[in-house]
């Protein structure tokens, strides 16, 4: 089917600018629960949507046959006449690069290619290894999505781009006595089978258990305003949820960042850099397209120290006159674009881990994460670890439990004394919530020390 040809029939019809987006996909996921079969899913999902941009105006139509496409073109031109002619704030889009590729994923082998026998092979063997004493129950899951997005506008772009990443997930519970506590890992990117082949099933297994026996022994963590240093994983949700929303262009134009105002100011010490890059390879929030058909290109959020660039979606560099980065994302070509983050990116510092614990007399190691709340508004979060180590006199000691940490952003960002040089993509994969939509995210980030920071106990 010639979808260019078909996208200029909206201009014809009164349209400024069009686009088409289709996805193609399977989707197969795994789960095993206590060495049973719980679920064995295998799908094929095609989707395809249209836009329509008149006067400042979206109008959306979607399905999933596409020899209804002239159709719902224009459906869209039909119902971004109705909204310009409603709405009060009227912007022309900026005119933005055309680009024409087939981008080939790096990936060597398909999971597609692989028979379901033998992923359930590969989830059994985790099973048997977790299964355990004092572990009493267990959970995994395996995953895999195959496929291609395609872009084509009424510029002239044309992009299709491959898609292979999996996702594994495992949770075991262990109890002692009247004691019980669940521990999880979970891996996730952007990658083809040979990947999950080559995970270490011992290494994985033997650290699952080992910390699962540790919170069975864990002491409640102290509370109150301390120094914590938290791990790579921590660190990424940290600048995600807590600084990386906060520069998405939307929340500075709606007016619910607390960075609003500070762009070109100091928010953070000198030796602080802080991107979003979509071109990490491997991680879970890579692509080299994003929904809009725009490269996808390092957004430079904090650039030694100061506040430097927002994300942006075609809409919000038009308004805000500033250069596209590519960081318009949506979850499937029903849902509108909107700014995004990728893959956050902390810059590595230069200290060793041990020089980050030196001259803590008291204080917390966090690591991971179970979740957490911000309020980009007024900058106040609080977040969950995983597990976390009493830090006495500069080095490791008790292992603790329920262990929060929170504070304001902008006063955290401040506190921020020493980054680690043990910078590493996370891997763990990881979705995004906004206006509805999950999109896969990660981060490569080290461990840093924040100088003080609520810590308490968390409630799960």
């Amino acid at each position: 089917m010639e979808y260019e040809s078909l996208l200029k029939k909206a201009v014809k019809l009164g349209a400024d600018y069009a686009d088409l987006r289709i996805a193609d996909f399977n989707v197969q996921n795994i789960i095993s629960e206590n060495s049973s079969l719980s679920s064995v899913q295998n799908n094929d999902l095609y989707s395809y949507g249209v836009r329509a941009f008149i006067k400042g105006a979206w109008g959306t139509s979607f399905g999933n046959d596409i020899n209804n496409l002239e159709k719902s073109i224009k459906t869209a031109v039909k119902l971004a006449k109705l909204s310009s002619g409603r709405i009060n704030e009227k912007f022309d889009l900026k005119d933005f690069p055309v680009y024409r590729e087939n981008v080939k994923s790096k990936a060597k082998i398909d999971p597609r290619d692989i028979s379901v026998e033998e992923k359930i092979k590969h989830v059994i063997e985790y099973d048997k290894n977790l299964n355990e004493k004092p572990v009493v129950s267990r959970t995994i899951s395996l995953g895999f999505v195959s496929g291609t997005n395609e872009f084509y506008n009424t510029d002239g772009s044309e992009i299709k781009e491959e898609k292979l990443s999996l996702r594994f997930y495992a949770q075991i519970a262990a109890k002692e006595g009247n004691k019980i506590q669940k521990a999880f890992d979970r891996r996730g990117l952007m990658a083809g089978y040979e990947r999950f082949e080559r995970m270490d099933t011992n290494k994985f297994c033997s650290d699952l258990k080992e910390s699962v026996k540790r919170l069975l022994h864990a002491e409640k963590a102290p509370a109150g305003k301390m120094p914590i240093v938290i791990d790579p994983v921590l660190c990424h949700v940290f600048f995600h949820e807590a600084v990386g929303h906060a520069c998405e262009a939307d929340a500075i134009l709606e007016k619910v960042s607390v960075l609003r105002g500070k762009l070109g100011k100091k928010i953070a010490p000198d030796f602080l850099t802080l991107s979003d890059n979509p071109n990490v390879p491997e991680e879970n929030g890579f692509y080299k397209y994003d929904s809009e058909g725009m490269r996808g290109k390092e957004a430079m959020l904090i650039k030694k120290g100061i506040l430097s660039e927002f994300m942006n979606s075609r809409e919000t560099a038009s308004k805000m006159n500033a250069k596209p980065n590519g960081h318009g994302r949506a979850e499937n070509p029903s849902m509108m674009p909107c700014p995004r983050m990728s893959n956050t990116v902390l810059y590595p510092g230069k200290y060793k881990f041990e020089e980050l614990l030196e001259n803590i007399k008291h204080g917390v190691y966090a690591k991971g994460s179970s979740g957490g709340v911000v309020n980009p508004v007024d900058g106040n979060f609080l977040f969950n670890s995983q597990e976390a180590f009493l830090i006495e006199n500069g080095k490791l000691t008790r292992p603790l439990i329920d262990v929060s940490f929170g504070g304001n952003i902008l006063d955290t960002l401040k506190n921020v004394e020493k980054i680690g040089r043990d910078q590493i993509p996370c891997l763990v994969g990881g979705y995004c919530g906004k206006k509805g939509q999950l999109v896969p995210v990660c981060g490569k980030t080290p461990s840093i020390k924040i100088s003080e920071a609520i810590v308490g106990g968390a409630n799960k």
